[in-house]
């Protein structure tokens, strides 16, 4: 197993354009969705909502508020991935969660301690840093599978939602996914040294 997670780590890249003619099969889709789907997330409130765009005009006019960017119109399907707004312990959604899940009520007063008294900014950054966890997921189970991606925050963000038509007081679009098969080599892989980046106390 350490191999396999090793080989799909080397095999992932940012993919900059994708083969047109070679559609993704759903199984492989549904198998990257439940990679994001099972992601871990702080208090296990899964801030996330995968919007799978496969509207080719929408693609178009999400491609033109993105630097003309062609991973957007060239790749098999195309994920955004967006975190929820309303995020405090009163919001229905939470309120949800601590329901499904039959948390205990001290995790719920920890969580309403800590999350309600912040502002709408700071927990909105919160939220959208969950979605990173489950992008890096989605990409590696893709990369396991032979399939390429290439994570995208180049995009009027205002724009795109605007396309989308989402309800933007309760979801907020922080990534654009991109997901299919290489037309190009990969290119070489450069990273620094672990030496470089590891610092041991």
């Amino acid at each position: 197993m350490r191999n396999n997670f090793e080989e799909a780590m080397y095999f992932r890249h940012a993919c900059k354009l994708f083969d047109t003619t070679t559609p993704m099969k759903n199984e492989d889709l549904t198998f990257i969705l439940e990679a994001g789907r099972l992601s871990p997330s702080s208090f296990g409130m899964e801030q996330w909502q995968f919007f799978v765009i496969r509207d080719k005009a929408m693609r178009e006019a999400i491609q033109a508020v993105a630097w003309n960017q062609p991973q957007i119109t060239t790749a098999s399907e195309l994920i955004a991935i967006g975190y929820k707004k309303n995020v405090r312990s009163t919001d229905g959604y939470i309120k949800s969660k601590f329901d499904k899940f039959h948390y205990p009520d001290a995790l719920l007063e920890m969580y309403s301690q800590w999350v309600d008294p912040r502002s709408d900014e700071v927990l909105e950054s919160w939220s959208a840093h969950q979605v990173y966890i489950a992008c890096a997921n989605m990409m590696t189970a893709a990369a396991s599978i032979g399939i390429d991606s290439c994570p995208m925050e180049g995009f009027d963000r205002n724009a795109v939602e605007k396309i989308m038509g989402i309800d933007t007081d309760t979801y907020g679009i922080v990534l654009l996914v991109p997901f299919g098969y290489r037309v190009n080599e990969q290119p070489p892989l450069h990273r620094s040294e672990l030496s470089e980046l590891v610092t041991y106390l």
